[in-house]
């Protein structure tokens, strides 16, 4: 899976968002927000960065600012998710991160996050102020009571790569991407396949025909323009990878077919993760 931009939205000026979801579920994504995790119920899976965790009650979880991360819960799970703007702690947060996102039960998050919940529901005067300087000391909290390391840049990298192989899809290559990788054939594989779980060639394939399936929708598109506008040389070619990527052949897709793999071409400011059956509380 690859991940996609969310662009976070605050309410009032506020520079802190926080949420109680049941059964919640979303697939990997990133924004430049800081998220913390909380497990008030049940069990989920949690991925953020290379880390994986199977997560319980309790537990709780830092993901820094432009990092990768999912969470797929058990029925009825209750999640307290709270997001931070980037700026509240820019002097740390830029610089470092926790050596794992897995926090310590030390850090108080429980009580943390009470208070966050009842400035944000009474919104007293000065109350904006007061969050701001709270989450300033949360993050102290953690990154004290937390192994940390420093900052790497692998993720930006990461996330350029991508929008320039959305971008340029119909043409680029695997030698193009290396290239503007800087990294030898060989690390850049590796890299890639660990940052999104395949290849360059699987990848790019399913961008072309997510790509493709919008311009089959276009009743004037001929089957020969539509594989030449997504990088196919052959018609054989183009319907070999189509029948790969989704089971059928491109005269054969059902008019309401959707996608399952968990990836999403989103190039608009209105891309949500988020599952639909996940349920805001």
């Amino acid at each position: 899976m690859l991940g996609n931009y969310e662009r976070r939205h605050f309410l009032s000026g506020e520079k802190i968002w926080l949420g109680r979801y049941r059964n919640l579920t979303n697939i990997l994504h990133w924004h430049f927000e800081c998220e913390i995790i909380r497990i008030v119920k049940g069990k989920a899976k949690i991925k953020i960065g290379d880390f994986c965790f199977d997560a319980v009650k309790d537990d709780c979880f830092f993901c820094r600012s432009e990092e990768l991360h999912y969470i797929t819960c058990e029925p009825d799970t209750l999640v307290d998710i709270a997001i931070f703007d980037e700026t509240l702690a820019a002097e740390i947060t830029s610089k470092y991160t926790v050596a794992s996102p897995k926090l310590p039960k030390n850090i108080p998050i429980e009580v943390h996050f009470h208070y966050i919940k009842k400035e944000l529901s009474q919104k007293r005067q000065f109350y904006r102020e007061a969050l701001e300087n709270h989450a300033r000391g949360l993050f102290i909290d953690i990154f004290r009571n937390c192994q940390i390391a420093k900052c790497e840049d692998k993720v930006s990298l990461y996330k350029n790569l991508i929008t320039k192989i959305n971008d340029e899809f119909s043409f680029i290559t695997f030698e193009d991407a290396v290239q503007y990788s800087g990294y030898s054939s060989s690390h850049f594989s590796k890299v890639f396949k660990k940052l999104t779980g395949m290849n360059f060639s699987e990848y790019l394939n399913i961008i072309k025909i997510e790509n493709a399936i919008m311009l089959l929708r276009d009743n004037n598109a001929t089957m020969t323009s539509i594989s030449l506008k997504c990088g196919f040389s052959t018609i054989r070619n183009f319907n070999r990878v189509f029948k790969k990527v989704t089971g059928y052949s491109p005269l054969s897709l059902p008019k309401d077919f959707i996608m399952e793999t968990g990836l999403h071409i989103s190039r608009t400011d209105h891309f949500d993760p988020t599952d639909k059956a996940s349920i805001l509380l």
